[in-house]
């Protein structure tokens, strides 16, 4: 037996073996992408822009199914515009092809009708006339019902005095020429003599009131917060400019503006026994869609969600909107947004950007990357960024994004294709900065453009 030899043997063999691998020259494990996350690391940490801001960025990888860099990319922000993202998916998980305009119910020889909340009627950004000659040509009396708006007119957490504010109309059951009014700010002594419109439509005439011009320093126009009388400061014949308002939704102003507009008068019922079986459908969705996308139009958004609430439970009201779509179809996201009202004029709206680049790849693999290209604005070619992100001469855009934007807070989320060939998603949110949002916006010009190169 020779048990301590073959100890002896087994352990000059171990220390053979170590010795050789400590000579062999020490590597790491290749990380996929490292080098770029070193110069994006680099980009960050030298920035004096993103240094003054509290950023979060996601940048994700469709091929792998996983984020390749990250900045704070699961903590919650506020998004601004970015939230038409949900609303834009909502909607299409909800809301038909072809939108229903009109809902209503025939007896006898009268016509009782409500809104669906669909924001094209009569608006002066679309050309779609089919609810307008829909309530023109019906043989019945027309009687008008608004008892299933449940909602307030302003989002919850607006600013009280976005109010005359033409990025802020109100929200309303039946929208008529976008819930505005446009006003030609120009010489007095025009309008008087009526050589040129005042305002659009002409029905608003009569709330304007002539505060004349004795050099106080008073806004041109400016609506009543309670009413809707417009103060009018003439000051120069070379003062030409369109100013959009909001006006104030007041059931009988709306009955007397469709009845104006339709040439018939039109009653109002408050009987819930109407159940209102027919609808008649007039817009395509799509037109909303890239309406809201590409300019960024708050009120279509806001009306999208009523109409999200009005198909589900017959009823109007935007949390119950929201509620569902979360529930239904926002499920599965790596952290639920708090999400409050459908334009992200709020500051109570609340997501994370890793929750971004996934529900973007969800658009992607649902509605293929043609369509859903087309709703979103295009580095220098169209929507909000048809002046930045542009591409070289000759080349296709390279940036499809949807921006947001908030007094101390700008956010971008949508694609990017590099020079490699790929297509990444990213959302970059920045929050709680006291420097100009050009200079944010600059800064992440710079990040993608170092993006599209190193990927």
């Amino acid at each position: 037996m020779r048990p301590s030899l073959t100890i002896v043997v087994t352990l000059s063999v171990l220390f053979t073996i170590t010795a050789c691998k400590t000579t062999e020259p020490q590597t790491e494990p290749m990380v996929p992408h490292a080098e770029e996350r070193k110069e994006l690391d680099l980009l960050f940490e030298e920035s004096d822009i993103f240094s003054q801001s509290i950023t979060g960025f996601a940048l994700y990888d469709p091929e792998s199914g996983k984020l390749i860099y990250d900045r704070y990319a699961d903590r919650f922000f506020t998004p601004a515009s970015n939230t038409k993202i949900l609303t834009l998916y909502a909607s299409l998980k909800t809301l038909p092809d072809t939108l229903p305009s009109i809902r209503y119910q025939v007896r006898n020889d009268t016509l009782y009708f409500r809104g669906t909340g669909d924001p094209a009627f009569l608006n002066p950004e679309f050309d779609f006339t089919e609810a307008y000659q829909f309530l023109k040509n019906r043989p019945e009396m027309l009687v008008y019902y608004d008892g299933h708006f449940k909602d307030d007119h302003f989002g919850a957490g607006w600013s009280w005095d976005w109010y005359p504010a033409p990025y802020a109309p109100e929200k309303s059951p039946f929208p008529i020429y976008g819930n505005m009014m446009r006003l030609q700010a120009q010489q007095v002594a025009l309008v008087m003599l009526n050589e040129e419109e005042p305002v659009k439509p002409r029905f608003f005439e009569r709330y304007i009131k002539n505060m004349g011009w004795d050099g106080a320093q008073l806004e041109l126009v400016k609506r009543d917060y309670q009413s809707n009388e417009i103060f009018y400061v003439p000051k120069s014949d070379t003062v030409r400019q369109e100013r959009n308002i909001p006006f104030k939704y007041e059931r009988d102003l709306f009955l007397e503006m469709l009845s104006d507009t339709l040439g018939r008068e039109v009653g109002y019922i408050n009987d819930t026994d109407i159940d209102f079986s027919e609808t008649m459908y007039g817009t395509p969705a799509d037109s909303l869609y890239k309406r809201m996308m590409q300019i960024s139009d708050n009120f279509v958004a806001e009306q999208l969600m009523l109409m999200i609430s009005d198909m589900q439970f017959g009823t109007m009201n935007s949390e119950e909107a929201i509620l569902y779509a979360l529930s239904n179809h926002l499920g599965g996201l790596p952290q639920q947004p708090r999400w409050s009202d459908g334009s992200g004029l709020t500051r109570y709206n609340l997501v994370t950007p890793h929750s971004m680049v996934v529900l973007l790849e969800r658009l992607m693999d649902e509605y293929g990357e043609e369509r859903t290209l087309s709703w979103f604005p295009a580095g220098g070619v169209s929507g909000t960024i048809s002046g930045s992100y542009r591409a070289p001469f000759g080349e296709p855009p390279y940036v499809y994004a949807k921006t947001g934007t908030l007094r101390n807070n700008t956010a971008l989320s949508g694609y990017i294709y590099t020079d490699s060939g790929k297509r990444l998603n990213f959302s970059i949110i920045n929050n709680n900065y006291v420097l100009g949002n050009h200079a944010l916006r600059a800064e992440m010009g710079r990040l993608l453009e170092l993006i599209k190169q190193i990927y």
